[in-house]
């Protein structure tokens, strides 16, 4: 997705721009950010690389997209929510490893880069923000998502990685603004 960043600059009476970031980690998450009234600025798939038969993240792709944003608003305009890691049940010693190591390296990135951000228990997002019938967690995020956001584009096997990056985000911007 391109970035409008003419848009975000019109947009804002006070000529501040604030940035909301949601990160849904792993190894097909996503980066969604918000504006400061919750339109939608940028998607952006988690960077990855198949080697052999195992997947690795671009932490140096994902910092590289980061930096697009410090350099267009600054880094002190910028608020970021990640999604807090936790072990699943039957999930293997080194897939939970990996993707603890994922979250690290994004918030490491974040912290380099002088942005502030906040973890998040998965369930305290998703409490708020699933605010749909039924007990489909994929489902949930993504009919909320699509309502919300009618122009993210939410299709394929990463989809409900999109929806709960930007469910995410969403919830970040009312952190945030408390």
């Amino acid at each position: 997705m391109s970035l409008n960043f003419g848009r975000l600059f019109r947009a804002s009476s006070l000529g501040v721009v604030v940035l909301y970031f949601g990160i849904d980690p792993g190894l097909d998450g996503c980066l969604v950010v918000l504006d400061f009234r919750g339109r939608l600025v940028g998607v952006h798939n988690l960077p990855t690389v198949k080697i052999g038969t195992k997947r690795e993240f671009l932490v140096v792709d994902f910092a590289r997209v980061v930096r697009g944003y410090v350099k267009e608003v600054g880094a002190d305009n910028i608020r970021a929510t990640v999604e807090r890691h936790l072990p699943m049940p039957k999930q293997g010693i080194s897939s939970q490893c990996k993707g603890a190591g994922i979250v690290g390296m994004l918030c490491g990135v974040l912290a380099g880069c002088n942005i502030s951000f906040i973890q998040v228990h998965p369930r305290s997002w998703a409490k708020v923000m699933r605010d749909a019938p039924g007990t489909d967690k994929k489902g949930r995020s993504l009919l909320v998502a699509s309502t919300r956001w009618p122009d993210l584009e939410l299709k394929g096997s990463k989809a409900h990685n999109v929806a709960d990056a930007a469910l995410i985000a969403e919830y970040g911007r009312h952190q945030w603004d408390i």
